[in-house]
């Protein structure tokens, strides 16, 4: 009997090509995964999309909120390395005038001025003249992230890559909208026009135009951010992706379970 597979990381199954042809199913993540595993040979019948799912009792809107200023907040969550694109989103900065950019991630708050990525965005900033608009969290717990995304105005990123989506579902998930690239996961993930924006790898400039538009109508940026987080409960639910996620593993085994079946009662 033919072995048969089922893979969760196309990104994993891309180092052993052979693997992942041979496979019965392979689930990627988002369909940038799934085309990339189509361009590698593995049969467009033997993929199938299973996104990352979010914990949506963690990350809700209902819950407290971090505290913050009476000017706009943009959030940016990352890892604080280098290409990041956070040089990009100190650019945007400067086009939206009187929004505040909080960065959370990276060292402990205490490490942050040995940084050096952070000390060059510290620097970047004051040649911008956006420094006095920029603050840095450092680490932050997990559970210390619902109550900072649900006290932003939208999370945003400038971030040429992204995997699985995480951080924009995470803000989603709890009633805040997301402005990114169109990028990997990020494009499945957000719904232009409805639970955020998107826009096209390199368009910075754009970027900035939409995130000044959308902080400009508050009754549209309250409708994105209900749009999101029913969307994320709706499709991301860790209940729904399970389900995805046993049925694709069903399907992979239901030939072998049937051919042991019809070996026993012959």
């Amino acid at each position: 009997m033919a072995s048969r597979w089922c893979r969760r990381s196309a990104r994993s199954a891309s180092r052993n090509g052979a693997t992942a042809r041979s496979a019965d199913a392979v689930l990627a993540s988002s369909s940038t995964e799934a085309a990339d595993l189509i361009s590698m040979g593995v049969p467009r019948t033997s993929v199938t999309v299973v996104p990352r799912g979010v914990d949506t009792a963690v990350f809700a809107p209902e819950g407290p909120a971090a505290k913050r200023g009476r000017h706009p907040q943009l959030l940016a969550v990352t890892t604080l390395e280098g290409h990041q694109g956070l040089d990009k989103l100190l650019h945007m900065l400067t086009r939206v005038p009187g929004a505040e950019l909080v960065v959370v991630g990276g060292p402990a708050r205490a490490q942050l001025p040995k940084d050096e990525v952070h000390q060059g965005l510290t620097s970047l900033a004051g040649r911008l003249g956006v420094a006095d608009r920029l603050s840095f969290t450092g680490k932050v717990a997990p559970d210390g992230l619902p109550a900072l995304l649900r006290s932003a105005d939208l999370l945003v990123s400038a971030a040429p890559y992204d995997a699985c989506g995480a951080i924009p579902l995470a803000a989603m998930a709890c009633g805040t909208p997301v402005a990114t690239l169109a990028a990997d996961a990020s494009a499945d993930v957000v719904l232009d026009g409805t639970t955020g924006v998107l826009v096209p790898p390199g368009r910075t400039g754009l970027l900035a135009r939409r995130v000044r538009d959308l902080l400009a109508s508050p009754l549209r940026l309250e409708a994105f951010g209900i749009a999101a987080a029913d969307r994320a409960r709706a499709r991301y639910s860790w209940d729904r992706i399970s389900r995805e996620t046993l049925a694709a593993y069903e399907h992979c085994l239901g030939p072998a379970v049937a051919g042991l079946a019809g070996a026993g009662s012959s």
